[in-house]
């Protein structure tokens, strides 16, 4: 066993070596408040440990620590066959975000064909925002795996380039899964609404509502004005979650015309959406929305009687 110098890491190390799993399990989580630069080897060791339990537990603590050279015990752990420590791991190096892992990142997923860790891999690189990620991150716009092309377009919407609008443009049209698309549309509010406005605008028309929904937000994110008309005829979605988030930008875009529509949102029975409608009828800031302001002050939900009162409160110092 190797010999430490720091007196506490070599108590841990005394028992990290000890035939009892519960021993060794109990020692990893005296690594987290170690401290000592040294404990970083004993934690690589636990995420290598004979028992899952111990795995475990190492990879439930492995994001406290702060360390240029865990990245590779981490992609290692990511083919562990326990599911927990796959996972733990997974996340650890999402958490870690530092630059220096980036290559060994790069080469682990050139290599791998296991989807799971193809996609933990890109989760990981996504904050890292480093500009070697693209190519294999449009080569991943194809895998089989939903997942993967889910994560690899988080990566290229990090990197914000334009010249990848096109492929992110046709992920969000096309992609057999709502969560690609949805995860495509999202990515897009790096551009400008001349870039994308018109590709918002038809995901407003998709089947699946989290993709409405995330095209209705981005259309108020991009202050795209040309969405007006297409937004006031989403305050008639089926859901009022894509209801919703049509007000919210509606708001942002102090669309004047959509007040008639918000003021029938303001009468809807969920309580989410009389909000986002009275506070939207309040940044619009309009004197036509002050009928559908006062019958709000009467909510039977208080926080939609707060609202109001703040809408109420910005139309007349307006006035």
């Amino acid at each position: 066993m190797k010999h430490y110098d720091d007196p506490e890491v070599q108590e841990l190390a005394i028992r990290m070596a000890d035939a009892d799993p519960g021993i060794r399990r109990v020692a990893v989580l005296s690594l987290v408040d170690c401290g000592a630069p040294e404990a970083v080897e004993l934690l690589i060791q636990a995420l290598k440990d004979e028992d899952p339990s111990v795995r475990q537990q190492a990879a439930k603590v492995v994001d406290e620590f702060d360390a240029e050279d865990i990245a590779d015990s981490l992609l290692a752990a990511l083919n562990d066959p326990d599911e927990v420590v796959r996972n733990g791991a997974a996340h650890a190096l999402a958490d870690l975000q530092d630059p220096s892992a980036a290559p060994p990142l790069l080469a682990a997923l050139k290599e791998s064909n296991d989807s799971f860790v193809s996609a933990a891999i890109l989760r990981a690189l996504k904050p890292l925002r480093v500009p070697e990620a693209q190519t294999p991150a449009l080569e991943r716009l194809k895998d089989d795996d939903a997942q993967v092309r889910r994560e690899a377009v988080g990566v290229l919407g990090w990197l914000k380039a334009e010249e990848n609008l096109p492929a992110l443009i046709d992920c969000a049209k096309t992609d057999d899964d709502p969560e690609v698309r949805r995860a495509g549309t999202s990515a897009l509010v790096y551009a400008s609404g001349a870039m994308v406005g018109t590709t918002l605008v038809n995901q407003l028309g998709d089947e699946h509502w989290q993709v409405r929904c995330e095209a209705a937000l981005a259309i108020g994110k991009l202050q795209y004005m040309a969405g007006i008309p297409a937004l006031i005829e989403v305050t008639r979605d089926k859901l009022w979650q894509v209801k919703e988030k049509a007000a919210d930008s509606l708001g942002k875009l102090q669309a004047v015309d959509a007040i008639p529509a918000l003021g029938v949102c303001t009468q809807d029975p969920m309580a989410n959406l009389r909000k986002a409608a009275v506070c939207a009828l309040g940044e619009i800031g309009h004197s036509d929305g002050r009928r559908f302001i006062d019958v709000a002050m009467d909510d039977p939900d208080p926080d939609v009687r707060k609202i109001a009162r703040w809408a109420q409160s910005k139309l007349d110092s307006a006035a």
